[in-house]
């Protein structure tokens, strides 16, 4: 079923530094290395941590390493879509597809970064360093 971004042509951008961070946390072939399935998945929790940090900041270089039609619906599409009208304070948003994904986009490039300290810098497999981050984000 098509999505309501579907009609753009518009790709999602990341910031070509963390692109190979991204690869690493979708590539590898067990779930303790690289705990998400897609880029795209990794892409939904570093905006929401972005947004919940209350930071983003604008893309620099950019790769982009997925089409705005990979967001789902039933899942992604209302994450991004109160997002951006939390941000802007206006629903006249929802009528911005490419709006919506930027205001995502620039969330996820803080975000992106939080999750890297949490999920590789920490001693111990990505997976479980994650699991233990955000179990202690609701003890905080």
């Amino acid at each position: 079923m098509p999505n309501s971004f579907a009609r753009s042509t518009g790709r999602v951008s990341i910031e070509a530094s963390v692109h190979d961070f991204y690869k690493q946390l979708t590539t590898a072939k067990n779930a303790e290395e690289s705990p998400f399935l897609t880029m795209k998945d990794l892409f939904m929790l570093a905006a929401c941590i972005g947004f919940q940090m209350k930071q983003s900041k604008p893309l620099g270089r950019r790769e982009q390493p997925f089409h705005y039609s990979v967001f789902t619906e039933a899942e992604d599409i209302p994450i991004l879509k109160a997002i951006a009208i939390a941000t802007t304070g206006d629903v006249a948003v929802l009528a911005e597809p490419e709006r919506i994904v930027e205001i995502a986009e620039q969330y996820a490039n803080v975000g992106i970064h939080a999750l890297r300290s949490m999920v590789v810098e920490n001693v111990g497999q990505p997976l479980w360093n994650l699991v233990e981050a955000l179990r202690s984000q609701g003890t905080d």
